[in-house]
C-alpha cells in the first residue's frame, strides 16, 4: 500500500447521480497537494463529508488488495464527524473543477 496523497481538506465538491442517488464524483482540494478527483466511488455507511474543513485526509494506493470495486481507500480523521473512510476507483489530480 501506498500513500497518494496526505493533506488538510479545505475545499470539497461532491457530485450526486440524481437517479440512483450515488456519490458519482468526489474532489477534494487537499493542503500543499491541489484537487484530487475520485471516480467510482464505493460508500460503506453512506457519505459525510469530513467535518470541519481543515481534517486530515489520505489516499492510499490499495490496488494489492486486488478488489474489483476499488484501487484506492480515502481515509479521515474529524473531532466532528469521527474516523471516516470510502473508496474509489480512480483517482486524479486536477487543476481545478469545470462546473
Amino acid at each position: 500500500m501506498n500513500e497518494v496523497a496526505c493533506g488538510k481538506v479545505l475545499k470539497a465538491y461532491v457530485e450526486i447521480d440524481p437517479s440512483s442517488q450515488n456519490c458519482s464524483l468526489v474532489c477534494l482540494f487537499l493542503k500543499d497537494v491541489g484537487w484530487i478527483e475520485l471516480t467510482e466511488v464505493t460508500l460503506k455507511d453512506g457519505f459525510y463529508l469530513p467535518s470541519p474543513l481543515g481534517c486530515n485526509c489520505t489516499v492510499t494506493d490499495v490496488s494489492d488488495r486486488h478488489w474489483e470495486f476499488a484501487d484506492y481507500e480515502i481515509t479521515f480523521a474529524s473531532s466532528y464527524t469521527g474516523d471516516g473512510s470510502f473508496y474509489a476507483k480512480f483517482v486524479n489530480r486536477i487543476q481545478a473543477i469545470n462546473l
